[in-house]
């Protein structure tokens, strides 16, 4: 009889954390879902704010199409001209003129 009543006890402990383990699944589980949730809400935000950059970026596309430098819009490959071989100035030297560096003490305040 002693042996049946500590299999018995065996048997309920072993139950009872069998229990609890599967509490703390079910708490996991239901974070698990709460995240998934939350990183899918956050997915469709996403997206929703590409698709508005997108239509953005098309329409500054537009405004900017009306600036156009000569014949040609500006930004398009064509409008940028090559820049043209000129002989560069030499360049003199630069007279440097003498620099004062007196300082009058007098105007100095100390905190």
């Amino acid at each position: 009889i002693r042996k049946t009543a500590e299999l018995v006890q065996e048997i309920t402990a072993a139950s009872e954390e069998q229990s609890q383990s599967a509490g703390q699944i079910n708490t996991a589980m239901s974070q698990l879902n709460q995240t998934t949730q939350q990183n899918a809400s956050a997915s469709e935000e996403l997206s929703a704010t590409a698709e508005e950059m997108s239509g953005q970026a098309q329409q500054l596309q537009q405004m900017m199409a009306m600036f156009r430098v000569g014949e040609e819009e500006a930004g398009s490959p064509a409008a940028r001209r090559p820049a043209k071989a000129t002989k560069k100035p030499t360049r003199r030297p630069r007279e440097e003129a003498p620099v004062d560096l007196a300082v009058d003490d007098a105007e100095f305040v100390r905190y």
